[in-house]
């Protein structure tokens, strides 16, 4: 009896983390196909001037928003990374670096940085991820030359 009673238990444990499992794989599907969505949607974005100006904050260029975009889409490609635990924590101080490397990643962390922290509010990897690309910003002098 004492047998069947562990096996019970072993099998409702297995099965529990299969659960588990799977849970977390539907998140990570979902996290996949939403960011393909956004991803799509900056695409279009930086290569039809014409939608660009539609939404282009007032006072703002054209050409300066795609930049900006453009700067966008590089932050989720390596946010994508991060979320589905495909980053070290160094690597992902390696990218953000790299990203704050450039001048027109840098704009757009001072422009749209702030937004990107109120977006990640409840999320603790988002908001752990904007830690680090923050940290990356604010580690270049503002005096660096644009498009170092």
């Amino acid at each position: 009896m004492k047998t069947s009673t562990t096996a019970l238990f072993a099998l409702a444990a297995v099965g529990a983390a299969q659960l588990v499992q799977r849970e977390r794989h539907q998140r990570q599907n979902n996290e996949v196909a939403l960011t393909r969505i956004h991803f799509d949607w900056l695409t279009l974005l930086t290569t039809h001037p014409e939608f660009a100006e539609l939404w282009t904050p007032d006072g703002m260029d054209v050409k300066e928003y795609m930049d900006l975009i453009n700067a966008n889409q590089q932050i989720v490609s390596v946010s994508l990374r991060n979320k589905l635990g495909m980053a070290s924590k160094e690597a992902l101080r390696v990218m953000a670096d790299a990203i704050m490397a450039r001048g027109h990643c840098r704009r757009y962390w001072d422009r749209f940085g702030g937004f990107r922290e109120k977006e990640a509010t409840g999320d603790k990897t988002q908001q752990k991820f904007n830690e680090v690309m923050h940290a990356a910003f604010v580690a270049r002098p503002e005096t660096d030359p644009v498009g170092v």
